[in-house]
């Protein structure tokens, strides 16, 4: 029957983020918008605000938001930089297809498999980053790493050549080319790492400092509430009028958002279960993602890239199933 119940949630969890970066994609208004990535915060904030809600309600214990937030500091601060880089990162999905974007965020497993490396070393439970740098893990982070350097490479082939092709030869900023395009993808991917092992320290009951699951969501869900209030007063000062998240063109950001939480939930009901194969499989996603693009959103991609984006896939399975794969052996 666990199993049974670990393969729904794992297919669930596959399912819902896929169609969150579908979404986020397609909230992007095709005609010009001011203040965007301020826009899906302030859209966001209200999901997040709802979901910590739920679960103050559900709650046996009695929680106290400003004592929770001074003893799991480290939850607290992330809920703040969190908050700041998931804005500026929506900015990829302006600039990129989301057959791009979402392969590049989701090397953040291996990006938290390498932070927690570092972490260990500096906590001193191991003796040299050898010890945890296992040949496979290497192997994935070189595949990445080559990955992503030859996307960017062909990426600003193929805008040079479209760029040739227009009339008068319009001028391509930083933000439509390679590396450039790149960079926030890549910054979420970082941040999204840094999660896992923030998350990981603070409810490690050996090593950390033993927080109950729910207070990580109560704490961030809260930060980013504030934070989005914040947005829709900006919002307010800039443009002279209040946003509204429910206009029909601005639901698939809500929903996103929705679909990034409820994955959220059945990831961990799916990691309780079975940890070893839950992040190797689910790691697999943007594959799904790349499809949906292809299919629903009618993006165009050179098959060159098309060969890249499968290979920071890959290598981010590599990197995930031998961390997990080495945990379940030690």
């Amino acid at each position: 029957m666990n199993t049974i119940i670990w393969f729904g949630c794992t297919i669930a969890a596959i399912i819902l983020w896929s169609t969150t970066c579908l979404l986020y994609k397609a909230g992007i208004h095709k005609e010009k918008e001011e203040h965007t990535c301020i826009k899906y915060s302030a859209s966001i904030g209200i999901v997040f605000f709802v979901i910590a809600l739920i679960y103050l309600i559900m709650r046996d214990e009695p929680f106290s938001i400003w004592e929770s937030a001074v003893r799991y500091w480290p939850m607290t601060l992330f809920g703040i930089v969190y908050a700041i880089i998931n804005t500026i990162s929506f900015k990829g999905f302006i600039y990129n297809e989301v057959t791009v974007e979402s392969p590049v965020e989701g090397i953040s497993g291996g990006t938290s498999t390498i932070l927690l490396i570092l972490a260990y070393v500096v906590m001193g439970r191991v003796d040299s980053i050898l010890t945890l740098l296992t040949p496979l893990r290497t192997i994935g982070i070189l595949i990445i790493l080559i990955s992503v350097i030859v996307l960017a490479v062909i990426r600003n082939k193929d805008a040079r050549s479209k760029r040739d092709a227009e009339p008068f030869g319009s001028k391509r900023s930083w933000k439509h080319i390679g590396l450039g395009t790149l960079i926030f993808p890549l910054m979420y991917a970082l941040i999204d790492g840094l999660e896992t092992v923030v998350t990981g320290i603070c409810l490690d009951t050996t090593y950390g400092f033993s927080m109950p699951e729910g207070d990580s969501i109560i704490i961030v869900g809260m930060e980013y509430a504030v934070f989005a209030l914040g947005c829709h007063i900006y919002i307010f000062w800039k443009e002279k009028k209040v946003y509204n998240p429910f206009k029909k063109e601005n639901v698939p950001r809500l929903f996103g958002a929705l679909a990034d939480n409820v994955g959220i939930v059945v990831y961990s009901y799916a990691m309780a279960i079975d940890s070893v194969s839950t992040d190797p499989i689910i790691a697999v996603y943007p594959v799904f993602v790349m499809i949906g693009g292809r299919v629903l959103l009618k993006e165009k991609v050179s098959l060159k890239q098309y060969i890249c984006l499968l290979s920071i896939v890959l290598g981010s399975v590599l990197i995930v199933a031998d961390a997990f794969g080495g945990a379940a052996t030690t």
